[in-house]
């Protein structure tokens, strides 16, 4: 059965009606407290004190339950003794869902319809449920108006009646649709009556108790509306978590560390969250995207079919689209700024080779946190992106703003001015929630959003009728749309005469607006954001990839290749995995040694042995990158026995090894263990992993075996003396030097015996 109130709701006083009478509106009674029960409970009181004092324990044990329950009357309570934070659910779990709303707005001569869904969700059967749309004639002026009444509980009051409806009983678990129809004319607004939007109610009660109020506004437009409030917005394409991997090569080859890919073919499916917003924004292009370009990249050299079609809809929905290119693998600018680094930069090289389109922007930081410090906004600026999002009531108008200034702000930082696009919090909220795949149970309906969209705006346009303001609607990185959902939403605005959906770029081409907002905190760390020490492991690891690439010919090469593995880790996704990304770290850090390790000092099979004061250590250098490089051999001894004298240097060819002769002294005997770095030339950096072998330091065995020698010299030449001394004084020799006997004279001309003078005698 229906009730309806053609002479309109009768226009709300002044007054605030009492706390506890919020029926009143409606003409409902108030159930007041009978006086005769406070009596009587007083009286039951006073018996009950008088029993216990006089009464045997066990008696009063037996009576005093009876006469707590005596004392206890069931009073039916009034709706204004309901708990004011309550919700509906608390209340009683019946909720009120708006189903659709028309015309939008209303003017003279419509007809107001309005289809609601009531759902029981107690386990009682509501016997005699009934619904009052109730609707307010006095506009609603400020957005903090707007939001009162939105978000009031049940218990408050409600608008003003306009129509009943007698509802059937409803079983538990059950729905119901209602729908009102009430004639423009009915809805006490006179002609002429002021533009914008006024609060709408819909109570459902059972049996006199308010269970549930649905809370909305319908939008009157006799008169012509105010100049439209532009609107812009940009969503993040982001995600997954990329992993990494390490493979081993050939004895005498250092490894490598690639990035894997196939985290996004789950991630750009048909079901999951990336798949439904291509597919529900690719054919809006009123909406910007902030693309992760490392995840294009990553479907795009992907196997997997479906991949391969989530990343043509995306290259194909880039067109005629505003489009941020942010940092290959979306690093945490957080991350960077609380140890002072810089963000990676914007050339980090894709997976597949692939390159940045370059009708995309790359001046854009899309921060993880709602409200980013002034820390994170300065290193973006020095890292060449000036340009940041700010959510959630970061630079917020100062109180002494009355109206909602376009979404831009100057924020001024130690590296220079940077340029904030500043979401509106409210509208942001409101369109996420409404739009989203996956909404709680008290999440607004797609028609309640909508609503709630179309009257915030209307309070915005009719702040400053005659000035155009653009505001901006940046989602979350989580944002899931409906893609039926997100058209129906986006449809009612583009219908709103009073709404411009614009792109990003003609916002940014907007002056800046003077206005007083609150400042940005100057440094805060959100849990979830890469511990520093992990980070400071990545900045160094990354310090001595850029060292070790200057013995190179062409360093960037090699900066460009082990960059992609330090970038992942930092990732905003992996802010959920904190484990995975300890192991990602790791990962990370052993990749860039092994970069380090490509040009190396050949380890020694067996110990080095020095026998002489001075010599030449011979040290080998193994180059396995595909370029030439020169190093400097540098010697560390651990003991003052051995002393080096230089440090030589020279080229190593691609693919070669070559020995480098290092000058020594020795100063003593003994086993020296020696550490070899190769240095860059000329600044002498450590550009490769120290080695070490074990000199073993003789020095005494070089005059030792020059004793010896000169020795055996000299016992070879007394040797000889003595041997030439004996030889001279043999019997033969004798012999031949002494003369014959009865030879006149010792003359050398003597006829030796045994030989023929040729005379006879």
């Amino acid at each position: 059965m229906s009730f309806h109130f053609p002479g309109g709701a009768r226009r709300a006083s002044t007054r605030r009606p009492a706390a506890h009478d919020p029926l009143s509106a409606q003409g409902a009674p108030a159930h007041d407290t009978p006086r005769s029960s406070t009596t009587a409970t007083r009286r039951a009181a006073r018996s009950r004190t008088r029993a216990l004092l006089t009464a045997l324990f066990v008696l009063g044990l037996a009576v005093l339950p009876s006469a707590a329950a005596a004392v206890t009357p069931a009073v039916p309570s009034a709706a204004g003794d309901t708990d004011p934070t309550a919700s509906s659910a608390e209340a009683g779990a019946v909720s009120t869902t708006l189903v659709s709303m028309s015309p939008t707005p209303v003017g003279p001569g419509d007809t107001l319809t309005v289809v609601a869904r009531i759902h029981n969700g107690t386990q009682d059967t509501l016997e005699n449920p009934r619904a009052t749309l109730g609707v307010n004639w006095r506009p609603v002026g400020t957005r903090s108006a707007l939001d009162a009444w939105a978000e009031a509980p049940t218990s408050q009051q409600v608008a003003g009646r306009m129509a009943v409806e007698d509802l059937d009983p409803l079983a538990p678990g059950q729905d119901t649709t209602v729908t009102f129809s009430v004639a423009a004319d009915d809805l006490n607004l006179q002609p002429g009556s002021t533009w914008g939007p006024r609060p709408l109610s819909v109570t459902v009660e059972d049996g006199g108790e308010r269970l549930d109020v649905l809370r909305t506004f319908f939008l009157w437009g006799e008169s012509p509306a105010p100049l439209p409030v532009k609107v812009s917005l940009i969503a993040p394409v982001t995600g997954p978590a990329l992993g990494l991997s390490s493979t081993t090569s050939d004895a005498g080859s250092p490894g490598t560390t690639s990035v894997e890919v196939h985290a996004v073919d789950e991630a750009v499916g048909a079901d999951r969250r990336l798949g439904r917003l291509v597919s529900a924004t690719a054919d809006l292009p009123d909406i910007a995207w902030a693309i992760d370009p490392a995840v294009l990249a990553a479907a795009e050299t992907s196997a997997a079919p479906a991949s391969h079609a989530w990343a043509t809809l995306v290259r194909q929905g880039t067109a005629a689209r505003t489009v941020f290119g942010l940092r290959p693998y979306d690093p945490d600018p957080a991350a960077y700024a609380q140890v002072g680094a810089p963000l990676p930069a914007t050339t980090t090289p894709l997976p597949g080779g692939a390159t940045l389109d370059p009708a995309w922007r790359t001046d854009l930081t899309y921060p993880a946190d709602d409200v980013l410090d002034l820390r994170t906004v300065r290193a973006s600026v020095q890292s060449g992106s000036p340009l940041v999002v700010v959510r959630g009531d970061g630079l917020a108008p100062e109180g002494s703003v009355n109206h909602t200034p376009t979404g831009l702000a100057t924020v001024t930082t130690g590296a220079g001015p940077a340029t904030a696009l500043v979401a509106d919090h409210q509208l942001t909220a409101v369109f996420a929630q409404a739009t989203s795949f996956e909404r709680d149970a008290d999440a607004l309906s797609a028609a309640d959003a909508t609503q709630r969209l179309l009257a915030d705006l209307a309070v915005v346009a009719s702040e400053r009728p005659t000035e155009t303001r653009h505001l901006v609607v940046a989602l979350p990185r989580s944002w899931d749309p409906d893609a039926a959902v997100l058209s129906t939403v986006l449809g009612a605005l583009d219908g709103a005469s009073w709404v411009d959906v614009s792109s990003v770029d003609e916002l940014l081409s907007s002056p800046v607006p003077d206005v007083a907002r609150t400042a940005l905190p100057e440094a805060e760390i959100t849990e979830g954001t890469l511990p520093a020490a992990e980070m400071n492991a990545l900045q160094r690891a990354r310090t001595e990839i850029a060292d070790f690439a200057t013995i190179a010919t062409d360093p960037a090469p090699v900066v460009q290749g082990a960059e992609p593995a330090l970038v992942v880790p930092s990732a905003v996704a992996y802010r959920s995995l904190p484990d995975e990304r300890t192991e990602a770290v790791d990962t990370a850090v052993k990749g860039a040694d092994m970069v380090r390790s490509s040009v190396s000092v050949v380890p020694r099979g067996l110990d080095v042995m020095l026998i002489n004061t001075s010599g030449n250590l011979p040290v080998r250098v193994r180059n396995t990158l595909d370029q030439p490089v020169t190093v400097q051999v540098a010697l560390r001894p651990e003991s003052g026995l051995l002393k080096v004298v230089s440090f030589p240097a020279g080229p190593v060819p691609a693919g070669a090894e070559v020995d480098f002769k290092v000058p020594v002294r020795a100063i003593g005997s003994g086993d020296v263990s020696v550490s070899v770095e190769l240095l860059s030339v000329p600044a002498g950096t450590v550009v490769s992993p120290p080695s070490e072998f074990v000199v073993q330091v003789r020095a005494e065995w070089e005059n030792t075996g020059t004793a010896i020698f000169a020795g055996l010299v000299a016992l070879l030449m007394v040797g000889g003396i003595w041997r030439t001394i004996r030889r001279g004084r043999s019997p033969r020799r004798v012999a031949e030097l002494t003369p014959a006997t009865g030879v006149p004279g010792a003359q050398g001309d003597a006829t030796p015996s045994g030989r023929s003078t040729g005379h006879d005698g």
